[in-house]
């Protein structure tokens, strides 16, 4: 078993096998350098979540690409499982209702003469 931290056991957003809406990492595979781009050694991944697909690059050697690819498919999960328990937005508080633009204040009259 993969150890997380001191003896942590995973999350369960780890834990996407049979979820259909879960991020997975379709490909990853070596590419020309894309346009616009310097270097050499540039690798293109495909993430799919359901019907979704995002392509993204990495430069760098294929273990080091994936290793940070699935680190970015388990945060997207963890973000995914996390947001399923808030329904709506957030709720606003006074506090954020205090800080929102004063009215302005007419000008005064010397200064509509003027």
């Amino acid at each position: 078993m993969k150890r997380y931290g001191r003896s942590k056991k995973p999350s369960p957003a780890y834990d996407v096998a049979g979820d259909e809406e879960a991020y997975r990492l379709v490909t990853i595979e070596p590419v020309r350098t894309p346009e616009g781009c310097a270097g050499r050694d540039w690798l293109v991944y495909r993430i799919a979540q359901g019907g979704n697909l995002i392509t993204g690059y990495r430069q760098g050697d294929l273990a080091a690409a994936t290793a940070e690819v699935e680190t970015i498919v388990v945060a997207l999960n963890e973000r995914r499982v996390a947001s399923k328990g808030r329904p709506g937005p957030k709720p606003k508080s006074s506090a954020s209702a205090a800080t929102q633009a004063a009215p302005v204040a007419p000008p005064d009259a010397d200064d509509a003469a003027g």
